[in-house]
């Protein structure tokens, strides 16, 4: 599993967020709405070609409600394309029909996360300031400044949580974010009745030198991450060890998980020695995460003793 931040994926109104002060962000628009003289001003969030409003002022009952999503591949073309400076080139009407096809003249200036990726636009709708326009813009701009830096709050922030749960060596969760994350999606996943498995996967080669060995423990992480799902689990729990929460159909979905990951280590010619260990468990069996990885660790240990016997 390799983190990233999960702000920039989600509407930002389904959560709450410290950083956020979404009162300051409507006093905005509602000030751009009356210096503007528009029917609406609308903060809009864009994830691919899906737009929420976040926060609006509208001078009668215009469908911009904050909370209200539509679709616009229009509009998600040109904020895509747009170089970041000025004013928003819109088609007027936008050629698509929703939320935003009732209005005549749409201006936009883009919004943007701390790391330049596009969080949505702030839209002027119908504006009676056709002569002033061009005088208002730095009004706009420091509406848009002001949304950025909020942003840009969160976004250190959800950084720093990051780093709490993130292994510097793989950019895999650490012991503490494999123990935050793994029990909430075991019990997210015993409410569909999905079944699971603890994977112990253990580099026993005796490396030359530390370079080696942090090379080594890098391309393990990047197999088991390709094999991974969404809503599996997994973690560098220890220095060579690493722990695979997988949500599997049987026994036999498991072993061949196993399997696909010996397979692919060795195909990527990984100069490892690996000793993997693993235990399943259905979904009435009601055990917590440490159970279950003690369970795998004996098999695990079953492993190593077997190994060292067959080559002595």
């Amino acid at each position: 599993m390799l983190l990233q931040c999960p702000e920039q994926t989600l509407w930002l109104r389904d959560r709450d967020h410290p950083a956020i002060t979404m009162p300051r962000w409507q006093q905005q628009v509602d000030l751009l709405q009356e210096f503007y003289q528009a029917d609406a001003c609308v903060v809009l969030q864009s994830i691919d070609s899906e737009f929420q409003v976040v926060c609006s002022r509208q001078s009668t009952a215009l469908d911009l409600y904050a909370g209200t999503q539509f679709s616009d591949n229009v509009l998600a073309t040109a904020l895509s394309s747009h170089r970041g400076y000025g004013l928003i080139e819109l088609p007027s009407p936008l050629n698509s029909y929703n939320n935003l096809s009732q209005f005549e003249r749409l201006d936009a200036v883009p919004i943007y996360w701390a790391d330049g990726q596009l969080f949505g636009c702030l839209v002027i709708c119908n504006s009676k300031q056709t002569k002033h326009f061009e005088r208002l813009l730095p009004l706009l701009e420091n509406s848009k400044a002001l949304i950025q830096a909020e942003l840009k709050h969160l976004f250190l922030m959800q950084q720093v949580q990051m780093m709490s749960v993130q292994d510097e060596l793989t950019c895999m969760l650490n012991p503490y974010g494999f123990n935050l994350m793994a029990p909430r999606q075991l019990s997210l996943s015993r409410r569909f009745g999905s079944h699971a498995g603890i994977i112990l996967l253990e580099d026993i080669t005796e490396y030359r030198d530390k370079t080696q060995q942090t090379q080594g423990m890098r391309q393990i992480a990047r197999v088991i991450h390709h094999h991974m799902r969404d809503a599996d689990v997994s973690a560098r729990i220890e220095n060579g060890l690493f722990a695979i929460l997988a949500f599997v159909d049987n026994q036999a979905n498991l072993d061949a998980l196993v399997c696909r990951l010996r397979k692919q280590i060795a195909k990527e010619e990984i100069h490892a020695h690996i000793a993997i260990g693993s235990s399943y468990f259905k979904p009435n069996t009601h055990l917590a995460i440490e159970p279950m990885l003690e369970a795998a660790r004996q098999n695990l240990i079953s492993y190593k003793v077997n190994h060292r016997k067959s080559i002595s």
